[in-house]
């Protein structure tokens, strides 16, 4: 786990425990960093660039299960 988190943020914030719960059902590591904001690793990713991308999957796979949220990684 020695790459730097990524930071996703949520414009729905009650669903903010739900992201973060379903990261670390996945494996990812995340925590709470803000009211619409959390911080999450893929320590199984090769390198930044791979965790970008799978966590954007898992990302959208997760706004579709909770009907238009919306939620990106930050850059």
């Amino acid at each position: 786990m020695g790459r730097r988190p990524l930071t996703v943020l949520v414009d729905r914030p009650e669903l903010l425990e739900d992201l973060i719960l379903s990261f670390r059902r996945g494996g990812c590591p995340a925590r709470r960093t803000g009211p619409r904001s959390c911080s999450v690793e893929h320590a199984s990713a090769v390198d930044e660039r791979e965790a970008r991308i799978e966590l954007a999957f898992f990302v959208r796979a997760w706004r579709a299960r909770h009907g238009g949220v919306r939620a990106l990684l930050a850059p």
